[in-house]
């Protein structure tokens, strides 16, 4: 019987939809949770037979699709990265590299709104490794607390069951990972140390699409809606600065850079940043619920910044060449 903490997961990124990626191109994406499965529903006739019992039932629509939670590094991140927002533009200095990330502006072919991608879960218990093509990424997240690493996660939809293969080595992560306390951040252009919870999503608004052909698995993963970007947290009520922008609607620059601790080159460290050049609260409740500080539970988005040409962009510095 097989534990979850000797399971490995990678994932390798296809060059179209309908064949598995190569094994040699694999990513190891150490795990929190995940739940990547066949979701194989089935499709029950509701005629009337003269009985109560429930209808004949057959195979309906199925697919693969699931979340990855991790606990970011350096290079998990970028795999996460590209998976959402394709190829990032990399600047190499030395030996350490510079990736630039922004939502697309189109889809990644007629079919996919991202990069399909195959999963490979390997069980460890002594069978082959489950195979699962075709898979495609649609939203992800991002969050840090005080006391804790910066997670992320990563929702998976549309994929295939694919054949299963035999175990291979995959290799382990690469750099340290982030703590809360790598972290500065600055809201319209000045630092701010009071916002304690962050929670960043970016949501494409898609999912599967079934056709009719000679298959039940799906052939397509499409926008049903505009991408939305949603960034929530908490902050200390120092002063009313925060809370009369809210009232105003005004929008400001948030930019979130966390450092790891060990350099990657002389003078260079692994770096994670994000900037959001127009965010805007939606909420900012000021109550007082206990006998506490004033802790405010805001919610906020990312509009489109016309002169920026993005809504967002996360940048990040490591060792790996390309992605």
């Amino acid at each position: 019987m097989p534990y979850g903490q000797d399971a490995k997961l990678a994932i390798a990124f296809q060059n179209s939809r309908g064949t598995a990626a190569s094994t040699s191109s694999l990513y190891l994406m150490p795990f929190l949770s995940e739940s990547l499965i066949p979701q194989y529903p089935e499709l029950i006739s509701q005629n009337m037979e003269g009985r109560f019992d429930e209808g004949e039932a057959y195979s309906g629509p199925r697919q693969v699709a699931g979340t990855i939670v991790t606990e970011a590094q350096p290079i998990t991140v970028g795999v996460i990265l590209k998976a959402m927002f394709g190829a990032p533009a990399t600047v190499t200095s030395g030996s350490h590299y510079t990736h630039t990330f922004k939502p697309r502006t189109a889809d990644f072919s007629p079919d996919e709104i991202n990069n399909p991608v195959t999963g490979h879960k390997n069980l460890a218990d002594g069978g082959q490794a489950l195979v699962f093509r075709d898979l495609v990424a649609t939203r992800c997240e991002f969050n840090v607390s005080n006391g804790e690493f910066l997670t992320a996660g990563l929702d998976f939809t549309g994929g295939v069951v694919g054949a299963k293969v035999n175990s291979i080595a995959i290799g382990a992560a690469v750099g340290k990972k982030w703590t809360w306390d790598v972290t500065s951040i600055e809201l319209g252009g000045a630092a701010t140390t009071d916002i304690d919870a962050l929670t960043i999503v970016v949501d494409e608004q898609a999912s599967p699409r079934w056709t009719l052909r000679t298959q039940r698995d799906p052939d397509r993963v499409k926008r049903d809606g505009r991408r939305q970007i949603r960034i929530n947290g908490t902050i200390k009520f120092t002063d009313q600065t925060e809370y009369d922008t809210f009232l105003a609607g005004d929008t400001q620059e948030l930019l979130v850079t966390m450092t790891g601790p060990v350099e990657i080159q002389s003078g260079y460290y692994d770096v994670f940043k994000v900037d959001v050049p127009a965010f805007k609260y939606l909420a900012y409740p000021v109550a007082f619920p206990d006998p506490a500080e004033l802790v405010v539970s805001f919610e906020g988005k990312a509009d489109y910044h016309v002169g920026s040409g993005t809504s967002i962009e996360f940048t990040l510095v490591n060792t790996k060449a390309s992605f």
